[in-house]
C-alpha cells in the first residue's frame, strides 16, 4: 500500500526554507476523507486537516518519498501529532491538554538545534529562519486545537481516542519530535 501524499503538491506557494507557506484558517476539524478525492480548487481542506485524516495511515510507513515540498509539510505535521499523541497517554483530561499546549512552545525549531528532524527536509535560507519559526509555531497552535477538539470534545470522543492513543508510539519514518523546554 502507497503512503498518502499531500494533495497541496499540486500547487506553488511561496517558500519559507524550502517549506510551503500554505494557508489555513482556524476551524474545527472536518475528517471527511472522501473530500481528499475531489480536485484541489474545490476542496474546503486545509494541511492540517489533511494531516490529520493520512496520519493513522501514514504513521505506518519507514519510508516516505517526499513528492513535492506540501509533502514535507505533512511530514513535519505529523510527526508533530504523534509527539501530541505521545504525552496524552495515560494522563486524563484536563492534564493532557496541558501537555499538549505546552507542545506549541517545547516543540520550536531552530537551525541551532543539530538533531532536529527538520533540518534534513529544508534548506537553510537564514533570512527566512524567523518567518519559518512563526509559521511553524501557528501550525502547532492550530494542530493542538484541532486535536484537543478532536480527542475530547466532539461527538466520537470516546470511541475515537483509543484508536488514536493506540498510535501514540509510532514513529513516522523513525523521526521524533525533540523538546527543548518540557518542563
Amino acid at each position: 500500500m502507497p503512503s498518502y501524499h499531500s494533495i497541496f503538491n499540486e500547487n506553488q506557494y511561496l517558500d519559507l526554507c524550502g517549506i510551503p507557506y500554505i494557508e489555513f484558517r482556524s476551524k474545527l476539524p472536518d475528517m471527511n476523507s472522501e473530500k481528499l478525492k475531489l480536485p484541489l480548487n474545490q476542496v474546503d481542506l486545509d494541511i492540517i486537516d489533511e494531516a490529520l485524516i493520512y496520519f493513522r495511515a501514514n504513521v505506518l510507513f519507514k519510508n516516505f518519498p517526499i513528492k513535492g515540498n506540501a509533502d514535507k509539510l505533512l511530514v513535519y505535521i505529523t510527526v508533530f501529532i504523534s509527539k501530541c499523541l505521545e504525552v496524552c497517554l495515560n494522563v486524563d483530561f484536563e492534564k493532557a491538554k496541558l501537555l499538549m499546549k505546552n507542545l506549541i512552545d517545547d516543540c520550536e525549531w531552530s537551525p541551532n538545534y543539530k538533531n532536529h528532524f527538520l533540518n534534513n527536509l529544508i534548506t537553510l535560507k537564514q533570512s527566512e529562519v524567523n518567518d519559518l519559526q512563526a509559521y511553524l509555531k501557528t501550525i502547532r497552535k492550530e494542530v493542538v486545537s484541532r486535536l484537543i477538539f478532536h480527542l475530547y470534545e466532539s461527538d466520537y470522543k470516546t470511541l475515537d481516542l483509543k484508536y488514536w492513543l493506540g498510535f501514540a508510539k509510532k514513529k513516522f519514518m523513525g523521526y521524533e519530535m525533540p523538546t527543548f523546554k518540557l518542563k
